[in-house]
C-alpha cells in the first residue's frame, strides 16, 4: 500500500467508527496499517481498506475502511476507522489503540468510551494514561492539535508536562471532592520522595471506577529510599489527611522490594481508601519494615464496608456473603449473614465494635460505617 500522503479523505459509515491520533513526525506505513487493522478486526488484508494513501485505492465496500489525513501540532495523523458487519470483531477503543501503537510504533491517541472528549494514549510498549488533547484553535498561542498535559512520559512529546488529570478522575469517580483528595495524596506522596514515579492502578487507570472506587496509586521509589518510604508513608499522608488506620498487607511482608499499605482517613467519604503499592526501582534494596496489619476487628470492619460497596454495585449474593461471613468467623462468632444486608452489615459492626470497644480507631470507623449503612442502604 505504500506510505500514506498527506491528503487522504474521511471514510464514513459501517457498524462500527473509531477516530485515533498518532504523535510523531514520521510517516505511516499504510502497508504496516493494514496489517494492523486485519489483525484488530479478524479480516483478510485485502478486505483493509486504506484512503489516503499512493498505494491501490482499493475498491468500496470494503469491510473495514481507514480514512487518513495529515494535521498539525503534537499529533501529524487523524485515522478514521469503519468496520462493517463483516467484521469478525470489533475491538474496544483501548484495544485497537494498542495494537495500532504497537504495529506502528509510535504513540495513539484516542477517545475514552466512559466520557466524550476525555482522550488517551497508548505507548508502543502498551502504557495508558489520559491525556487533556485540545482540537486546532483551542489553546491560546499553539496550532494545530496540542497535548496539554499526559499522566505518562511520551518519548516523542517530551515538551508535555507529565501530570494527573485530576478533573477527569472526578468524574468518572466521587467528583470534585474524590479527585481533591487523589490530588492531596499524590502532592503529599510526592514531598515525601520526589524522586519516585506516581502511576494510577485498578479501576482509577482505566475507564471502570465509579464513586465506590478506592485510590489505587503504584509508588515507584528508588529502591535506596525504598526502606524509608515504607517507614515513613504514614506520617507523610496523616500530615495531610488525618489517618484513622493503616495496614501493611502481609502477603507482600516477603518481597524484598514490595509492601501493599492500606489507609482510612478521617475526611472524606469512607469509600475512598488508599490502596499504595510501594515498589523499589531496579537496584539494590535493604531491609524495609514489614509494617503491621490491621487489628481484627478494624479488618472485620474493612469488610463490613467491602460488603456495602459490592450490594451497591449489585455484586452476586454469594460474593455479598463470602465478605460477611469471613468476618464474622475472624471475630469467632457463630453469626452468619441472613441476606438483609443492611442489618447483616449492623450486626458485624455491632460484633466487631464489642471486640474492642476502647479502641478509638474501631469505634471511629464502626461509627462511620453504621451512618454509611442508613445512608446508602435503607
Amino acid at each position: 500500500m505504500g506510505v500514506l500522503s498527506a491528503d487522504g479523505g474521511v471514510l464514513s459509515g459501517g457498524a462500527a467508527a473509531y477516530r485515533v491520533f498518532l504523535a510523531g513526525p514520521d510517516g505511516v506505513d499504510g502497508g504496516v496499517l493494514g496489517r494492523a487493522l486485519a489483525a484488530a478486526f479478524g479480516v483478510p488484508v485485502r478486505d483493509v481498506e486504506i484512503a489516503g494513501g499512493d498505494g491501490e485505492p482499493g475498491r468500496p465496500g470494503r469491510p473495514v475502511r481507514c480514512g487518513c489525513r495529515r494535521v498539525r501540532g503534537d499529533v501529524s495523523w487523524v485515522l478514521d476507522v469503519c468496520a462493517g458487519p463483516e467484521a469478525v470483531d470489533l475491538p474496544g477503543r483501548r484495544a485497537l489503540g494498542r495494537a495500532l501503537a504497537a504495529a506502528l510504533g509510535r504513540p495513539v491517541l484516542y477517545e475514552g468510551a466512559a466520557r466524550p472528549g476525555a482522550y488517551w494514549a497508548v505507548t508502543p510498549a502498551g502504557r495508558t494514561g489520559r491525556v487533556r488533547l485540545h482540537g486546532p484553535g483551542e489553546a491560546v498561542g499553539r496550532e494545530g492539535f496540542v497535548v496539554a498535559a499526559a499522566e505518562l512520559p511520551i518519548p516523542q512529546l517530551p515538551h508535555v508536562p507529565v501530570e494527573f488529570d485530576y478533573a477527569a478522575i472526578g468524574g468518572m469517580a466521587g467528583g470534585r471532592p474524590f479527585a481533591r483528595m487523589v490530588r492531596t495524596v499524590v502532592t503529599a506522596l510526592r514531598d515525601c520522595c520526589p524522586e519516585a514515579e506516581i502511576a494510577l492502578r485498578g479501576s482509577l487507570a482505566g475507564e471502570g471506577a465509579d464513586r465506590y472506587s478506592d485510590i489505587d496509586l503504584r509508588w515507584t521509589v528508588p529502591a535506596e529510599r525504598f526502606a524509608y518510604c515504607v517507614a515513613r508513608a504514614g506520617d507523610c499522608l496523616d500530615a495531610a489527611l488525618p489517618v484513622l488506620s493503616a495496614r501493611s498487607d502481609p502477603d507482600a511482608w516477603r518481597a524484598p522490594g514490595r509492601r501493599l499499605l492500606f489507609f482510612f482517613f478521617r475526611g472524606g467519604s469512607l469509600f475512598w481508601r488508599l490502596d499504595l503499592e510501594v515498589r523499589a526501582a531496579p537496584g539494590p534494596v535493604g531491609a524495609a519494615p514489614a509494617g503491621g496489619g490491621w487489628p481484627v476487628p478494624v479488618s472485620a470492619l474493612a469488610n463490613a464496608l467491602g460488603a456495602v460497596k459490592a450490594v451497591k454495585r449489585e455484586r452476586s449474593a454469594e460474593e455479598i456473603r463470602g465478605l460477611l461471613d469471613r468476618a464474622f468467623a475472624r471475630l469467632g462468632s457463630a453469626d452468619r449473614a441472613t441476606g438483609r444486608w443492611a442489618e447483616d452489615v449492623v450486626c458485624l459492626v455491632d460484633t466487631a465494635e464489642r471486640a474492642d470497644p476502647r479502641a478509638l480507631a474501631v469505634r471511629a470507623l464502626a461509627a462511620r460505617i453504621r451512618y454509611l449503612v442508613a445512608v446508602e442502604l435503607r
